[in-house]
């Protein structure tokens, strides 16, 4: 009963985390390439869309019905955020901070 509960939320959990992942890696390559592209504005608007159109239809699939399955998924994307934000922080070298 409780392997049950637990596997049934952790599902949409590691689902967010794949969703989060997903989406804030796609964001550091969008930006990283935006100095280099020939049409950046096309390219942060092009990305930008494709990783709202994927992560909402993620969240719609892995929702199925039920709110609190999005909340968990959405627990998932804030840890993934969360990590990688801090895994891709530029490091600062002693010139930067003069």
């Amino acid at each position: 009963m409780m392997i049950g509960f637990i596997l049934e939320n952790l599902i949409p959990f590691i689902f967010g985390i794949i969703l989060g992942t997903f989406y804030f890696s796609s964001l550091w390559i969008t930006v990283r390439q935006l100095p280099t592209t020939v049409y950046p504005v096309r390219l942060f608007i092009g990305s930008f869309l494709g990783r709202i159109f994927v992560t909402l239809f993620g969240f719609y699939l892995i929702m199925d019905g039920q709110w609190q399955r999005i909340l968990i998924c959405l627990g998932g994307f804030i840890l993934a955020r969360i990590v990688l934000t801090n895994v891709l922080k530029p490091e600062l070298s002693n010139s930067d901070l003069k």
